[in-house]
């Protein structure tokens, strides 16, 4: 893989992340016949197949996965190298690239980014939004220094530091009978339509396995993306939704909804930092964890 630019690795890397070669040349803005070139010339030069293809879509081989490792710690490497330059021409002292899940923004996260940014103006922090399962997977790809995401899942290769709280509450309209209770058991709401986050947030997977736990279902009317678009199917009557009590406080307001309290000692969630393990950090990413931690 020496031989190859590094359009050609993030071909690879998004064909791996993706299992679609089609997906993957969409994601890069390149054409499907280029992309498909592109990956035939890689396993050329390895001299064996690095993807498996399927009836619909593809998969990494052994060779594949090793090709993989490799192409992140290059494009990992191609990434600091283009950061470090922008920095000497903005006057910024480092960056540090920071992937954190929507729960962890409201629990607090993002005011602390806002503080840190004004008493380090000479340090840049990109920041990135994601699920809880993708920043765990972003900072073990080396693809952020620094992942804040919700307890719960497991962390090969990282390590972690307790961080804050977030408590989960339950939204619905003023009409509804639920919007009379102060309070309310997840067991009560069994029989109620959902708005529910998409497949892999940190919310989504704990309701799912928590109606499971009581050996029913949800009944997931539709699936949103985000905190807002969620209040908004609730207002329009589609069902009730299940979020951080501190991101429906806000749009509770603005909506003219119901927050109520679920009374679950799951409801409490814990909040982490996490960074790869047994890795020197560097300076700017130290003091931004030394900050959050405190």
């Amino acid at each position: 893989m020496l031989h190859h630019d590094l359009q050609s690795l993030r071909l690879f890397v998004a064909i791996c992340e993706t299992r679609s070669l089609s997906k993957a040349a969409e994601r890069i803005n390149i054409a499907l016949s280029a992309a498909s070139r592109r990956l035939r010339l890689l396993e050329e030069e390895a001299g064996m197949p690095l993807v498996r293809r399927l009836p619909h879509g593809v998969e990494p081989t052994m060779a594949g996965m090793t090709a993989l490792a490799y192409a992140e710690s290059v494009l990992h490497l191609a990434d600091r190298y283009v950061a470090g330059l922008a920095d000497h021409l903005t006057g910024a002292r480092g960056t540090v690239r920071v992937s954190a899940s929507s729960s962890a923004l409201v629990a607090g996260l993002a005011t602390d980014l806002a503080a840190f940014a004004q008493r380090h103006p000479d340090i840049r922090i990109d920041l990135d939004e994601r699920p809880t399962a993708d920043t765990i997977d972003a900072v073990t790809r080396k693809q952020a220094d620094l992942g804040v995401i919700v307890r719960g899942q497991a962390l090969e290769g990282l390590t972690s530091f307790p961080y804050s709280k977030d408590r989960l509450a339950v939204v619905t309209v003023p009409g509804h009978p639920l919007a009379q209770r102060r309070s309310v058991r997840f067991s009560e709401l069994m029989d109620e339509d959902f708005v529910a986050l998409e497949i892999g947030t940190a919310v989504n997977r704990m309701v799912v396995e928590r109606a499971r736990d009581l050996g029913r279902y949800l009944k997931v009317r539709v699936q949103v993306r985000s905190f807002e678009v969620m209040c908004q199917m609730v207002r329009h009557g589609l069902g009730i939704g299940v979020l951080p009590e501190a991101a429906l406080r806000p749009l509770v307001t603005a909506l003219d909804l119901t927050l109520v309290h679920l009374d679950e000692p799951w409801a409490i969630r814990e909040i982490d930092i996490c960074v790869r393990e047994n890795e020197e950090l560097s300076g700017t990413t130290q003091k931004l964890l030394d900050e959050l931690r405190k």
